[in-house]
Order: C-alpha cells, then sequence, then structure tokens
C-alpha cells in the first residue's frame, strides 16, 4: 500500500515524479509540479492520463490546451505531441506515458 498524499507532503521541489506501480504494464506514478512545464514529447505506443489531485495543470497539444483543475482528467492518445504546464503547485496521478 503507498499513501499517495503522505509521498507528496514529503516532496517540496518543483518538480518530481515517482512511479507508485503498474496497471496492464503502464507505470502510475504521483507527480508534483511547481510553475514548470514540461518538455514537448512523444509517446509513440501508449495513451497518458494525467489526474489532478490538487491544483491547476494546462495539457498541451499542437492543436489544444486543456486546463484541468482538482478533481478532473484528461488522456493524451498514443502518438500525439504534447506537454504539462503547471501554474503554480499541482499534485498529479499520472498513468501511461510508457513505451516498452
Amino acid at each position: 500500500m503507498t499513501d499517495i498524499f503522505e509521498v507528496i507532503a514529503k516532496k517540496q521541489d518543483s518538480w518530481f515524479s515517482e512511479t507508485i506501480g503498474e496497471m496492464n504494464n503502464s507505470p502510475v506514478a504521483v507527480r508534483v509540479m511547481d510553475n514548470v512545464a514540461a518538455k514537448p514529447h512523444i509517446h509513440e505506443n501508449t495513451d497518458e492520463m494525467f489526474i489532478v489531485l490538487k491544483g491547476k495543470v494546462s495539457i498541451e497539444t499542437s492543436t489544444e490546451t486543456i486546463t484541468l483543475t482538482k478533481g478532473q482528467s484528461y488522456t493524451v492518445t498514443a502518438g500525439t505531441k504534447h506537454r504539462a504546464i503547471a501554474q503554480g503547485r499541482a499534485e498529479l496521478i499520472v498513468i501511461g506515458g510508457k513505451d516498452t
């Protein structure tokens, strides 16, 4: 068992991501982003789902920007160039996004 809120509470970095498990060969990670933007990237073979626990995160693709807040989720389909951008401190669960 992993207490994700305990893991998050201990992290004060502007960027932190820790894999806490796996589901159907896809990583499940707890992530903290604080006023940071990920570099644009592509996962060729796997989708990536972002679930916001706290804060605000925008998911930017070449065609749109989706802004998520607490309790909202968004899935980026495989092969889509994207990046996550946090406005302030955001806490998330991220599922997938690893190509095997």
